[in-house]
């Protein structure tokens, strides 16, 4: 497993910092390993490791974890608790606060604790939260490390997995997460060649990209991302994702990502937007579907 490290120029913010500290620490108590997923890790990759400033900043910071019953994670709150932090709100078990700094940490659990591998049913009210994409992200995860944090302890989602969930988030709760999902996913379409993958378009498997797209960059890096989540996604998640991006650019009227993107990276152009999610599509569909 490969292993990344935050800069000194550029590290996590303190109360984040302390809050991943107490995670970890609780984690290894019960035996798992945090997994930092959503816009956080967004964020690390772009902001922390390569010097990208992000469309929005986020306060909270979302943790995957891999358990085996609805007991683990009830074990796991309880240890959270003992370590200094606080759950606001009693009818979400998932959410916590470290009330010294105000940072926020929400639990998304994933693994056996789930009946048919594809979606988790929380106790508390029985709703479904899907968790397709979770076994990748972590399967595919490095580790990261940053001061306080010892090494092997603590895994991030790459940006192909982000992306995966997303893609399947977003359309789960369409109304909720349109605005935010779209700009995260137009954002990251947009800016993949700069967040250290520029020389993969001029060397090795993926060298064909810019013959393929007319040396149209942006479209590059938007091919070579789809390539990337194919090549970890599982056969559920591909298929979930390929068929909301294929509706996407065939449909006469519900296509919220396209919109999304047209507004936030494309200056508007609904078929500029369109033409990246092709070759999105077109990555994806070139390498993925193949995992059980």
């Amino acid at each position: 497993m490969t292993s990344i490290s935050v800069p000194s120029s550029r590290p996590l913010e303190g109360p984040k910092t302390d809050a991943l500290i107490r995670v970890v620490a609780a984690a290894a108590e019960i035996g798992t390993q945090p997994l930092i997923v959503g816009a956080f890790a967004r964020d690390v990759w772009f902001w922390h490791l390569h010097g990208i400033e992000t469309v929005r900043a986020t306060a909270d910071i979302d943790i995957s974890v891999q358990l085996p019953d609805w007991d683990s994670f009830d074990r796991f709150g309880r240890v959270l608790l003992e370590r200094g932090l606080t759950q606001p709100i009693a009818r979400h078990p998932e959410k916590f606060v470290v009330p010294t700094t105000g940072q926020k940490v929400d639990l998304l659990p994933f693994g056996d604790l789930s009946e048919d591998g594809q979606k988790i049913v929380w106790p508390t009210d029985q709703s479904s939260l899907s968790i397709l994409g979770f076994d990748e992200s972590f399967n595919s995860a490095p580790y990261v490390t940053t001061p306080g944090v010892a090494d092997g302890t603590l895994r991030i989602a790459t940006l192909p997995a982000i992306m995966l969930l997303k893609c399947v988030a977003m359309y789960e709760r369409l109304d909720d997460r349109k605005k935010k999902d779209g700009a995260d996913i137009g954002f990251t379409l947009s800016h993949y060649v700069e967040a250290g993958n520029g020389a993969r378009l001029a060397e090795g498997p993926d060298a064909d990209i810019m013959e393929q797209v007319r040396g149209d960059l942006e479209a590059a890096g938007s091919m070579l991302l789809g390539r990337d989540m194919g090549r970890i996604a599982e056969r559920a998640t591909h298929a979930r994702v390929a068929a909301s991006l294929r509706a996407e650019v065939t449909s006469s009227s519900q296509c919220p990502l396209a919109q999304e993107i047209a507004r936030n990276v494309a200056d508007g152009r609904f078929g500029r937007a369109r033409e990246l999610l092709r070759a999105l599509i077109v990555g994806l569909e070139t390498t993925g579907g193949h995992h059980a």
